[in-house]
């Protein structure tokens, strides 16, 4: 990847890795509207992998294994489209202003009965919650250390989900568990832990419960990453400053049989066009955005 202003170049989709599952029915549906616009909307972001390469005959030695924080159903829809590249941006993983936090999970078509009687099938600890719905000092999550989830239903009742153990490792397996009981009926639900959390009730009348996922650490996405240890998709969430978004990247140029300089060498004329016409903004504030 060329060392430029925003880190942002193409690289080869064999060069990626990640450290989430993709989600097979978002990946079917991107790939379909890929190929209808014809274009790639937005970067994906990748950092530098603490994984070990695999063996030296199974890629080139220069190549750079990248760990992809955010866009794995974008790589794979490409990869099922057949495409050799993608548009990335390239993060310092260990910047501080990089932060990771959990996405949150709004549960459809599945009532509170229901629910109980699914995870009552499984090998963990369910307990009344009587505390407050409310996000910790600096947003870190107030979760017990063997907690998995947190379910908030639409009576406004709470259930506690541990585990018998608090390792990392059990911890993301029983939250594959736990997924897998509402995943045909859920969507991402970018809120924190607080009192705008459980208005979601309120705006959405098919809305049974909302699943409260716990934090992690940025060494914890490492270590297990590392072991070839997953996550869930829906569960990590990186927040990253200066983040480009918006830049519609042709699939003619992502289908191109180049080398990746040459197409790093449009990538610069492209942005250079973009600033030189002020098609380029930068938001320093926190915005809302109702196109995507």
């Amino acid at each position: 990847m060329q060392n430029n202003l925003f880190k942002l170049g193409f690289v080869h989709l064999e060069d990626l890795i990640f450290h989430e599952t993709c989600d097979f029915n978002r990946v079917r549906r991107l790939a379909e509207q890929i190929k209808k616009d014809g274009h790639l909307k937005n970067p994906i972001l990748v950092s530098g992998s603490p994984v070990k390469p695999e063996p030296a005959d199974s890629i080139s030695d220069d190549s750079e294994k990248l760990m992809v924080l955010d866009g794995v159903n974008r790589v794979s829809a490409l990869k099922l489209l057949g495409y050799p590249d993608v548009l990335a941006q390239k993060v310092n993983y260990t910047d501080p202003h990089v932060d990771l936090t959990s996405w949150d999970h709004l549960i459809f078509s599945l009532g509170k009965q229901a629910l109980i009687e699914r995870l009552q099938t499984e090998n963990l600890e369910i307990t009344n919650f009587d505390g407050e719905f409310r996000a910790a000092e600096g947003g870190q999550r107030m979760l017990e250390e063997n907690m998995v989830c947190l379910l908030i239903f639409r009576d406004r009742t709470a259930l506690m989900i541990k585990q018998p153990d608090s390792s990392l490792e059990g911890k993301v397996k029983s939250l594959f568990r736990i997924i897998a009981i509402y995943n045909t009926s859920w969507e991402i639900y970018p809120h924190l832990w607080d009192d705008s959390l459980v208005s979601a009730f309120d705006t959405l009348e098919n809305c049974s419960a909302v699943s409260i996922l716990p934090g992690f650490k940025k060494e914890d996405v490492i270590d297990l990453a590392s072991r070839g240890i997953l996550f869930p998709f829906g569960v990590t969430r990186f927040v990253i400053p200066q983040r480009i978004l918006g830049l519609g990247i042709s699939c003619s140029v992502l289908g191109a049989k180049v080398p990746l300089s040459e197409k790093n060498l449009f990538l610069k004329e492209l942005m250079s066009y973009r600033v030189k016409s002020k098609k380029a903004r930068f938001y320093e504030e926190s915005v809302f955005l109702f196109n995507e």
